[in-house]
């Protein structure tokens, strides 16, 4: 079948005048050498939409079935996942949280906010997140509230051990919110961007 070639559409004008040079369009400096583009065309009524053929799987459904196949085994996945956290926080609180241990301590806290939710414990991301907050703000102003990065730790600790899910602990959910609160409260006290 022979291809057909995509109708072409009009090149935009790409003059500038002069008396428009140097304008702020969005809080951008336009000077005389900007160039502008035409908005490219709409390609969403240039895709088909894939069929099933009979005997074929519909690829969600077959994404779901792998999820649900591997279930079991996240409540192990986040297990070993805070294990690794509460490791990587003893050694980084031996160098005073610096260096390496900090960096391997924050990409334990890291990959907890990632997958906390997909495996289950929502709320144990929530807390992850506020503890890589505390992580960053270190990295940017040298400070860390020791104390309050251990009770990050220890609460993720917690709502593994327990299996508190978000709709299933109240308790968890208060503790996730209070964290966020003195999280937040210090960051505005340090003057970091929370």
């Amino acid at each position: 079948m022979p291809r057909r070639s995509a109708p072409k559409t009009p090149e935009p004008d790409l003059e500038v005048d002069a008396a428009d040079t140097n304008e702020l369009v969005d809080g951008i400096e336009i000077g005389p050498d900007a160039e502008f583009f035409a908005a490219p065309d709409d390609l969403r009524g240039k895709a088909r939409p894939k069929r099933a053929r009979a005997g074929e799987l519909d690829p969600i459904e077959a994404a779901e079935a792998a999820v649900a196949r591997m279930a079991d085994r996240f409540d192990d996945w986040m297990a070993e996942e805070t294990s690794r956290l509460v490791t990587l926080f003893a050694e980084a609180d031996e160098t005073e949280f610096d260096g390496e241990a900090l960096e391997a301590f924050h990409r334990a806290a890291h990959d907890i906010k990632g997958q906390a939710a997909t495996l289950g414990f929502p709320i144990a991301g929530r807390i992850a997140a506020s503890l890589c907050r505390l992580i960053e703000a270190k990295l940017e102003t040298g400070r860390l509230p020791r104390e309050l990065v251990q009770q990050h730790v220890l609460s993720v600790r917690a709502i593994i051990v327990e299996q508190a899910r978000e709709d299933e602990s109240s308790t968890a959910r208060r503790l996730a919110d209070r964290l966020d609160e003195v999280t937040h409260d210090y960051l505005e006290q340090i003057g970091h961007a929370a």
